[in-house]
Formats: structure tokens, C-alpha cells, sequence
């Protein structure tokens, strides 16, 4: 793969970004773990198990099988983003893959192979919601460009966060945005939406700025 972005002028691009809470019921499928063998007290044993399955249910929002899609962010070419938050998963994911579908889209994420796409395709083939075809093979991927690919060289080099990359470039898109994606579980748990729409905004804007300082059309 090329190490800088692609200028895909004549292409509509669809810039997009997306947020994840734990799905409901997650605990019930974390599997249950051992305790290193040296544990013998029973107490001891079920407490390091009960402590291993709270990790694991922390991490919940960022595995694509026992995650919900709680935001959807995006924009085509320099049009005003687009979100949805929380009002409706099923929705939500059917308005993207309509804009998805349009003729000549190129999708822009970052993290998006490693994250993004996988997540919203679990999450329909999970809801029966039909999925356009993406080619999604390692380094071969045509209609799609993940910024953190191109920026840690395909793996070569350590990838660093998508606001490490902003700041580095000194790009300032969406920089105003206190919240974090650390911050999101707590958002949707007090139900604080226009906040998390507000992120999901800001990390669409984020890529779209950094797509164009990486292809030369800043």
C-alpha cells in the first residue's frame, strides 16, 4: 500500500466515525475465566474470577460482539456531517450503509478496518440488516482508506491516537471537543447525547482535516 492518501479526486468521499457502549445483557456473555493455578483458597478463587469477568465486561464497548453502536457520524466530500445518536442502532446503521451504497463512494475512517467497519457489520449481521460487500482483505481494501494505516505504515511503525495525529499536524478541526472516547460508557449512561453527538462530529471533522493534510489538499 501507498504511505501517503490517496488524492481521490472525482470520488465522492464519505468521511465517518462511530461510538460504542456495552449491548445490553454483555455480562451474561462473558465466558468465565480461570484462576492462575497457585490460587488454592476458594475465596480467593472466586474473587479473582469475579475481578477478571468486571475487565472483561469494561471492554465490552470496544469488542464487536457483545458492543452496541450508540453514534454514527459522517460527511460526504466538504458537506456538513451528518449524525445520529442513540435514537434507534437499527436506524442508524441502515441510514449509513444507504450512503455507503451511493455510486462512487470512497469510505474515510481511521481505525476503521481495525475497528469501525468491522463493528458495523457485526452489529447488522447481528440485527439482519442487508451489508453492501466491502473488501476488507489486508492490504488490498479498494473504496476504503484508514488514515491509521497510512500513518503507521501498515503496522511498520507504532500507530498513535487519531487526536495525537491532529495535534502533531497542527490541525485544530474538532480540537475544541473536551470528550474522549474513554468518556462515552459514562455519557450514555447518563443519557448525555447532544455530548456524545458533539464527539462523534468532531472525530468526523478530524478525519476529514487530516485526510486532506495527508493528501495534499489542505
Amino acid at each position: 500500500m501507498g504511505y501517503t492518501a490517496p488524492d481521490e479526486t472525482g470520488s465522492d468521499l464519505l468521511y465517518f466515525d462511530i461510538e460504542t457502549a456495552p449491548m445490553a445483557g454483555a455480562a451474561d456473555w462473558i465466558e468465565p475465566g480461570e484462576a492462575p493455578a497457585n490460587y488454592k483458597d476458594a475465596e480467593k478463587i472466586r474473587a479473582y474470577i469475579e475481578a477478571a469477568q468486571v475487565k472483561e465486561l469494561e471492554k465490552a464497548a470496544l469488542d464487536l460482539d457483545l458492543c452496541r453502536v450508540v453514534a454514527i457520524g459522517w460527511a460526504v466530500n466538504d458537506h456538513q456531517p451528518i449524525s445520529m445518536v442513540d435514537t434507534d442502532e437499527r436506524a442508524m446503521l441502515e441510514s449509513f450503509w444507504t450512503f455507503v451504497r451511493e455510486p462512487g463512494r470512497t469510505l474515510v475512517g481511521f481505525n476503521c478496518l481495525g475497528f469501525d467497519l468491522p463493528v458495523l457489520v457485526r452489529r447488522s449481521q447481528y440485527l439482519g440488516i442487508p451489508v453492501p460487500y466491502l473488501n476488507v482483505a489486508k492490504h488490498r481494501h479498494p473504496g476504503i482508506i484508514d488514515l491509521m494505516q497510512l500513518l503507521c505504515f501498515d503496522g511498520l511503525v507504532r500507530a498513535r491516537s487519531q487526536s495525537f495525529y491532529c495535534r502533531r499536524f497542527g490541525i485544530t478541526a474538532g480540537s475544541d471537543d473536551p470528550v474522549t472516547g474513554a468518556d462515552i460508557g459514562r455519557l450514555v449512561e447518563a443519557e448525555a447525547w447532544t455530548a456524545i453527538e458533539t464527539h462523534v462530529i468532531a472525530d468526523v471533522e478530524k478525519t476529514r482535516a487530516l485526510y486532506k493534510r495527508l493528501s495534499g489538499r489542505a
